[in-house]
C-alpha cells in the first residue's frame, strides 16, 4: 500500500516539473514581451504616475479577491481551462498534458484566475514598473504551492481546484498585492 502512494507522488511531482517548467518559461515570454511593448510608450509617462496606477491595480485586485473568497468564486477572466480529457488520451506522450497545461496557464490570461493579482503583474509589465523577468518570479510563485498541494495531496492533482485550496491560495494573493503598496505607503512616509 505505501509503494502505490510513493509512486502516486512520484507521478505527482513529475507532473508538475512538466508543468511548472512549460508555466515559467511561458509566464516570462509573456511578462518580457509586454514589457518590451510598454516601452514605446512608458517612458513617457511620470514613473511616481505608473507606480500610483499599480498600487490602484494591486487594491482593486485585492477587492476582487476578497469577493471571490466571500462568494467562493474566481478572480475576473476567461471561464476556461485545458480539457482534462486530455490526460486521459492513451495515444499521447504523457509529458504532453502537463506541459499544454503549463503553457496554457502561464499565458496568464488564458484560462481561471485564482486570484486577480495577475492583472496586477500583467499591468506592471506593460508599465515598465516590473522588470522584464517578473515573469520567471511569478512562474515560480505558482509553482511551489503546486507542490506543496501536490505532496499534501499524497499525488493527486484532482484537488487542486476545489473551494479549500483555492481560498487559500486567494488569501494569500491578497496579502501579496496589498504588500508592494504597503511598502510603497510606508517608505514615501519616512
Amino acid at each position: 500500500m505505501q509503494g502505490d502512494s510513493s509512486r502516486l507522488v512520484r507521478s505527482g511531482l513529475r507532473f508538475v516539473a512538466v508543468l511548472s517548467v512549460a508555466h515559467i518559461a511561458m509566464a516570462g515570454f509573456v511578462t518580457a514581451s509586454l514589457y518590451q511593448v510598454g516601452t514605446l510608450f512608458a517612458g513617457r509617462l511620470d514613473a511616481q504616475l505608473t507606480v500610483g496606477l499599480c498600487l490602484v491595480a494591486a487594491l482593486v485586485a485585492a477587492a476582487f479577491d476578497v469577493h471571490a473568497i466571500r462568494t467562493d468564486s474566481y478572480a475576473p477572466g476567461l471561464r476556461r481551462q485545458t480539457s482534462k480529457e486530455l490526460g486521459h488520451r492513451e495515444n499521447i506522450p504523457w509529458w504532453v498534458p502537463p506541459m499544454i497545461w503549463g503553457l496554457d496557464t502561464g499565458l496568464m490570461w488564458s484560462t481561471f484566475r485564482v486570484s486577480a493579482t495577475t492583472w496586477v503583474l500583467l499591468v506592471a509589465a506593460l508599465l515598465n514598473v516590473a522588470p522584464q523577468w517578473s515573469g520567471l518570479v511569478f512562474g515560480g510563485a505558482f509553482t511551489g504551492p503546486l507542490v506543496v498541494a501536490i505532496l499534501a495531496g499524497h499525488g493527486s492533482v484532482s484537488d487542486l481546484g476545489r473551494p479549500g485550496p483555492r481560498r487559500l491560495v486567494q488569501s494569500t494573493a491578497v496579502a501579496t498585492a496589498l504588500l508592494p503598496a504597503m511598502v510603497v505607503v510606508v517608505s514615501s512616509v519616512i
